[in-house]
């Protein structure tokens, strides 16, 4: 039993922390850049730029990798 990637590159997913509702993602991204999208600015910076509507009160910001199992 192996979990396996099919890519290595990782998606960060920006979710509405009151409803968990995904707002919207950057996709390829690598583990080295990935911390650009957590800092205090760089999130203000692309809720700015990407969200043209009303912003969540609460914001959620999470890394994703998809595993899939191989026998």
């Amino acid at each position: 039993m192996k979990y396996t990637k099919s890519t290595p590159r990782l998606t960060v997913q920006f979710i509405n922390g009151n409803t968990d509702e995904i707002l919207f993602e950057t996709n390829d991204r690598t583990w080295m850049n990935v911390g650009e999208s957590l800092s205090d600015g760089n999130v203000r910076s692309i809720m700015k730029n990407e969200w043209k509507k009303k912003m969540p009160t609460k914001l959620m910001v999470l890394v994703v990798a998809e595993f899939e199992l191989k026998e």
